[in-house]
């Protein structure tokens, strides 16, 4: 035996102060009486009738030695050693997507939880208790060796259940790792997966394969002459069933059908709708079930939500806003070189037309015939080249891939030029074009700020360029160079890492889940991975040249987590299994509350009886 709080032994002083109160304490009451021989009378009366009268104080005392010994025991906490009485308890818990699904009241992952907990409060006091909970193949451990019930539970509690799966070999490994470790220990499986056999490990199964379930999947679209095409799959786990399947654009419903779907089998279901353009739409499944997170995808139009800020610095901006105009959705604001001077708001893309700006700005910039020199332009200029008589540029044959990106689609037309403007001392990183007798007259690169930057070296209003089908795929490509998709795909599987392009001089660059967690990330590289944890949308946003910018996208469920349940056939740990168990321990606070009890219960029965019995 042991004591938790060993100081509480001080308590056993009041024995001798209750001794001693009982020794000092006068034996005798004055009472008032009409008639000794009445008095006598009674006191032989009562003699006869109560022998245990005269060791009614000494019953009391006793009683009352033995309330401060038991207090005394409440205030140390003894706490008595069970030899080999208790266990190490190690829980895996299958933390994946499909513990979300509803049965009855709660779901499987509440289930779970409840079952673990019915584990520990059966148990032994003094066992050790530790959880590991296994998703999207990694294992946490929630806590470990914890030996105090309550603590146990409460961070059992805080665990939540995840959105992504978990494959069998995931589980398994956790736990042989586990046995491996100490194979003494009793290990439980908690899951929604059923076994037909298992060895070495106990498996608590909290699935049921009747839960019904719907879910659509394998959402594709094309889109053209204002018709949205949709083709998906849907599906009904574990009966026939008739589905009603919804379509939604930009937050609207525009259809609903009906599908009869066989049990288990995918079935394809396809829509056509007008759309002249959209954002985004969803599929849903308006069929209600247990497991509601894989009953709609959602699918984002990358191009749709992207609104550019344009600058045009010229004295005739009106070709180069109708040109951009008609390829991206822009804000386009044209200016005078003499407002220029004015302008003080920020603008994702600078076009300087026939004017040179004293300095650069802050953004991504083109220059057309810029004829004098910049700080940090990344170039030198020479002088004006006359080109007598007109006479052709030459379209780069590099097989370089920024080469072959911004001449993407842009054939062999020939572009006639009178002057051009002769650049030296270049960057490397700057990839050329078109050039003219060797020099560079349309080039691309990054500047000395670090910012992307187009250069035209000729003055396209003397060109007939502008008036070929090449210049506008050309315009197209750099406008995509200049402002750069930081996501390219807007669909995936929750699970899976999506890839961010990092922008340069982009700021405050974040994700917010489903749940709404900020996640920051990185941009110390060209590209950076969003781990997608969560099921539904994720909101990138970034600010880029004093402009806010937002990306969606969507994380749907794991097909393999839909399925109500699955059956494996073996789930054994490797090894023998030994049975050294750990002491015990009994705690019999309770036992001592309860003795309590009855001793002040008899103590106060002792002193009615002596005080109003015997008299």
């Amino acid at each position: 035996m042991s004591f938790m709080y060993p100081l509480g032994l001080l308590g056993l002083i009041g024995i001798p102060v209750i001794i001693l109160i009982y020794i000092l304490q006068s034996k005798y009451t004055e009472q008032t009486v009409n008639s000794n021989y009445l008095w006598h009378l009674s006191d032989k009366f009562m003699k006869r009738k109560n022998p245990l009268s005269g060791i009614s104080g000494i019953i009391s005392l006793i009683l009352q030695i033995l309330m401060v010994i038991i207090i005394t025991m409440i205030l140390s906490r003894p706490i008595f050693t069970l030899p080999n009485a208790a266990k190490n308890y190690c829980f895996v818990l299958d933390a994946s997507s499909s513990m979300n699904m509803q049965e009855g009241k709660e779901t499987r992952f509440e289930k779970a939880k409840d079952e673990i907990e019915k584990v520990i409060k059966s148990s032994k006091n003094g066992s050790t208790y530790s959880l590991v909970y296994v998703s999207n193949d990694e294992s946490v451990r929630a806590f470990d060796d914890v030996d105090n019930k309550k603590t146990a539970i409460e961070l059992l509690k805080e665990v939540d259940p995840t959105h992504t799966s978990t494959s069998e070999v995931s589980l398994l490994n956790t736990a042989q790792g586990i046995f491996d470790k100490s194979s003494s220990s009793l290990v439980y499986l908690v899951t929604d997966k059923s076994y037909k056999t298992h060895e070495n490990i106990e498996i608590i199964d909290v699935g049921n394969e009747n839960a019904e379930n719907y879910a659509v999947f394998d959402v594709e679209y094309s889109h053209s002459g204002g018709r949205l095409k949709i083709d998906a799959k849907a599906i009904s786990y574990t009966k026939d069933n008739t589905l009603e399947i919804k379509v939604y654009i930009d937050d609207r419903e525009v259809k609903t059908s009906s599908f009869n779907v066989k049990a288990g089998e995918p079935t394809p279901v396809s829509f056509d709708v007008p759309s002249s353009a959209f954002s985004k739409f969803k599929v849903e499944v308006a069929n209600k079930d247990g497991y509601l997170l894989d009953n709609s995808i959602e699918i984002y139009n990358l191009k749709s939500d992207k609104t550019y800020s344009v600058l045009i610095v010229s004295d005739s901006g009106f070709f180069f806003k109708a040109a951009i105009d008609a390829l991206i959705d822009s804000d386009i604001k044209v200016v005078s070189p003499d407002e220029y001077e004015e302008i003080t708001d920020k603008y994702g893309l600078y076009i300087f037309d026939s004017f040179t700006p004293s300095a650069l700005p802050n953004g991504v910039v083109w220059l057309i015939n810029s004829d004098r020199s910049i700080e940090n332009s990344g170039f030198g200029v020479r002088g004006k080249m006359e080109v007598t008589p007109a006479d052709t540029i030459k379209k780069s044959t590099s097989t370089a891939t920024n080469v072959r990106q911004l001449l993407k689609g842009v054939g062999d037309s020939e572009i006639y030029i009178t002057d051009y403007v002769k650049y030296s001392g270049m960057y490397l990183n700057f990839h050329t074009l078109y050039s003219y007798d060797s020099n560079p007259v349309i080039f691309a690169g990054a500047n000395g700020l670090g910012n992307r930057q187009v250069v035209f070296g000729f003055d396209l209003h003397k060109s007939d360029f502008a008036l070929s089908t090449d210049f506008v795929m050309l315009l197209r490509n750099l406008l995509e160079y200049s402002f750069p998709d930081v996501i390219e795909e807007t669909n995936y599987i929750v699970g899976e890492d999506a890839l961010v392009n990092i922008l340069k001089n982009a700021e405050n660059l974040k994700a917010v889940s489903p749940s709404g967690r900020d996640i920051y990330i990185e941009t110390d590289g060209a590209t950076a991975t969003l781990s997608l944890t969560e099921i539904g949308t994720y909101v990138i946003s970034m600010k880029l040249a004093g402009n806010e910018m937002n990306y969606q996208i969507y994380s749907g469920a794991n097909e393999l987590e839909s399925r109500p349940t699955i059956e494996e056939e073996d789930f054994s740990l490797t090894g023998e299994k030994t049975d050294a168990n750990i002491d015990g321990e009994y705690d019999p606070m309770m036992l001592f509350f309860v003795c309590l009890a009855i001793l002040f219960i008899a103590d106060w029965g002792v002193y009615c009886y002596e005080k109003y019995q015997l008299r």
